[in-house]
C-alpha cells in the first residue's frame, strides 16, 4: 500500500467534501489521514528609541485550502516549490480557508508602509523535527515602519509573490493576531516569524 498516496487522497477527499475540521488551537485535522498541519505567527517589536519588547506568540493560523493543495502536490512531484514571503496586513479581517493569492491582498488590506521594497522572505532549513520556522533569520523578515503612521497592524500572511501588494501566486497561510498592533511608529522595527508543523494524531 502506498501510505503517502493514501494520506494525499485522504487529505484532498477531506478539502473536497468539506470534511476537516479546526481544532481547539486553530490548526486542521484531517480526521481520514489522522493528521494535524498548522503553523502559527509571533512577531516582537522594537521602538524607534531601540526599546525591545517581549515576543507575542499568536495562536495557530489558518492555513488556506490553496496552501494545503500546494503542500499536497509537492509530495509526488505535482508542483514545484517556491519562494515563501511573510506580508503584514491591517484589515479587521478574520481570514477564511478559501483565500487565495488573488484575493486576500483586497480582503486583508495588505500593510506596505515599511522601508523594505518588498515583502520579508520566510528563510527556513530544512525540517528535522516535523517544523519549519523562519528563526535563524528573523532580520531578513523584519520591517521598518516608514515614515508617517502611528500605524496598525492586524495580522500577516505567507504568500508566494514577493512584490507588495502582488495578487500572483498562491497564498500559503494567513492569520489574524490575537491582538491588533497600535502605535506601530516611523522608525520601529517589527520581526514576524513564521512557523509550521505537522503532526500524526497519536503524537498529539
Amino acid at each position: 500500500m502506498n501510505l503517502i498516496g493514501a494520506f494525499i487522497r485522504d487529505v484532498r477527499r477531506a478539502l473536497r467534501m468539506n470534511a476537516h475540521e479546526i481544532a481547539e488551537d486553530g490548526s486542521m485535522y484531517i480526521a481520514s489521514a489522522r493528521a494535524f498541519i498548522g503553523g502559527a505567527f509571533s512577531h516582537q517589536y522594537t521602538t524607534p528609541e531601540g526599546i525591545v519588547l517581549p515576543w507575542t506568540f499568536d495562536k495557530p493560523n489558518r492555513v488556506v485550502n490553496e496552501g494545503l493543495n500546494k503542500v499536497l502536490n509537492l509530495i509526488p512531484g505535482h508542483a514545484t516549490s517556491a519562494a515563501l514571503y511573510i506580508a503584514p496586513f491591517s484589515g479587521d479581517v478574520a481570514p477564511p480557508a478559501t483565500w487565495t493569492g488573488a484575493t486576500w491582498v483586497a480582503a486583508a488590506t495588505e500593510f506596505t508602509a515599511y522601508t523594505e521594497s518588498t515583502r520579508r522572505p520566510w528563510t527556513t532549513v530544512a525540517s528535522t523535527a516535523q517544523n519549519l520556522t523562519n528563526a535563524a533569520a528573523l532580520a531578513a523578515s523584519t520591517i521598518t515602519f516608514a515614515a508617517g503612521g502611528p500605524y496598525t497592524v492586524r495580522g500577516a500572511a505567507l504568500a508566494e509573490a514577493s512584490a507588495k501588494s502582488a495578487g500572483t501566486g498562491i497564498l500559503f497561510a494567513a492569520s489574524r493576531f490575537d491582538a491588533d498592533l497600535t502605535g506601530m511608529a516611523a522608525g520601529g522595527k517589527l520581526a514576524l516569524e513564521y512557523a509550521l508543523a505537522a503532526i500524526d494524531e497519536s503524537d498529539a
